[in-house]
């Protein structure tokens, strides 16, 4: 169980009410609510030296290769107000139609979202449904990869049926009025692989791969 105290307490190094520093140094805690938002978007960037992300308290940001102006995977709101993500992970319960986003925007619900900023990863858990989501986000030293490691503990006492959607608005490029409907998406069941390509890219080279751990079902 989260415990709040863990998120706002005296125990937290230049507590702000908001977020601080935990004991040993090594994050930093924040919890965020419908009643509770930060002043302002705090950022925090995971990179290695070829490929990157920028990720919010929001789950907001943007995902980059090489150069984060020109060579844009997925588009960058800059909007230290709204934050509007452009990766989004959603959750469906089958059983009672309910739906929320696992990040704080841009469907969340009534209830805390933490989050803690390490160095190199980021971690954010939830509770929805009595079902508690952590995702641990992170790219390796020497990949082109961006990694959500979603755990799900079930506190219900029956089993539960959850639908899970990965939603990019993707970019590939540095304008992303100009990749705007130029872009192509593939399928490979075999691979359990959803390839997206820009046309406009003579050189073929800006093309991203989603995959996940389970079998994606449908795309679009």
């Amino acid at each position: 169980e989260i415990n709040d105290q863990e998120y706002e307490t005296a125990n937290l190094k230049y507590y702000n009410e908001y977020g601080g520093f935990s004991e040993d140094g090594k994050e930093y805690l924040i919890k965020v609510n419908k009643n509770n938002k930060l002043p302002t978007v705090w950022s925090h960037i995971l990179a290695n030296k070829n490929f990157g992300t920028l990720t919010t308290e929001s789950m907001g940001g943007y995902t980059w290769k090489e150069n984060c102006k020109l060579n844009r995977i997925t588009a960058w709101s800059n909007n230290q107000v709204t934050d509007v993500p452009s990766e989004i992970i959603y959750a469906k319960d089958m059983d009672t139609n309910k739906k929320w986003s696992l990040g704080f925007n841009p469907m969340p619900d009534e209830n805390n979202y933490y989050i803690a900023y390490g160095f190199g990863y980021v971690r954010y858990t939830h509770t929805s449904s009595r079902i508690k989501q952590t995702i641990d986000m992170f790219v390796p030293q020497n990949e082109n990869i961006k990694i959500n490691l979603l755990t799900l503990e079930n506190k219900n006492p029956q089993k539960k049926n959850l639908k899970l959607i990965y939603y990019i608005k993707p970019v590939l490029g540095e304008d992303e009025l100009k990749s705007n409907g130029n872009i192509t998406i593939e399928f490979n069941q075999k691979s359990n692989l959803i390839i997206a390509r820009n046309t406009l890219d003579e050189k073929k080279d800006k093309r991203v791969y989603i995959s996940c751990s389970e079998k994606i079902n449908s795309y679009k």
